[in-house]
């Protein structure tokens, strides 16, 4: 079974970078491989990962690769790599509830201060979820209970940031919301189809 997404990859294809007029930047890549330089732009990073050793191998088929992975702590301890790497001001990780602890115990590690919040996603309050915040500045929004997609609009319209990075950019909600506030952003993701569907988007927004 194939997922296209729209078939915005017919008109928009992406086979490795793609950089918007504000120099906004986004590459078809895997996590496990070396993080793109341009990532390190960022001052604050939204991420979505999988999250779960299912989801994460879901991914994988979906974007036509051969490759799974048997263990998910090696997934969570790299994606919290990355985001060493990047050394952002201020981090929001979203997760399910299986592997939460583990999520916010990295964000501990990295930050130090560290709060959850309850949250949603596709806008049902049947489909539970949490965002974790992390800083080095005491701060705590008003986020409980917001859909994560309400919180992601937020985050872009209300952080003081320069440039957002977002390490599972899948179709992009977080850099059509930045480029909406005028902001830039930097992004990756496993499967092209996914990211031809945010340069769509943006093209045909003007």
């Amino acid at each position: 079974m194939q997922y296209n997404y729209g078939d915005a990859y017919l008109e928009y294809p992406i086979e490795d970078e793609y950089t918007f007029d504000d120099g906004s930047r986004i590459k078809v890549h895997d996590i496990f491989k070396p993080l793109p330089e341009f990532m390190k732009q960022a001052d604050l990073v939204f991420v979505d990962p999988p999250w779960n050793l299912g989801n994460i191998n879901t991914f994988y088929m979906k974007a036509e690769q051969d490759h799974r992975l048997d263990d998910f702590e090696a997934f969570y301890i790299r994606l919290f790599e990355c985001i060493r790497e990047i050394r952002p001001r201020v981090c929001y990780v979203e997760v399910g509830k299986q592997y939460m602890p583990y999520f916010y115990m990295q964000m501990k590690k990295q930050f130090k201060y560290v709060t959850f919040y309850n949250s949603t996603y596709y806008h049902s309050k049947d489909k539970l979820c949490y965002v974790i915040r992390g800083s080095n500045k005491a701060k705590k929004p008003s986020l409980d209970g917001m859909d994560e997609e309400s919180i992601i609009e937020w985050i872009c319209e209300n952080e003081d940031y320069d440039c957002i990075a977002d390490l599972c950019m899948g179709q992009g909600l977080v850099g059509l919301n930045a480029w909406k506030n005028g902001k830039r952003f930097v992004g990756t993701e496993l499967n092209p189809k996914r990211l031809s569907v945010l340069i769509k988007k943006i093209k045909q927004a003007g």
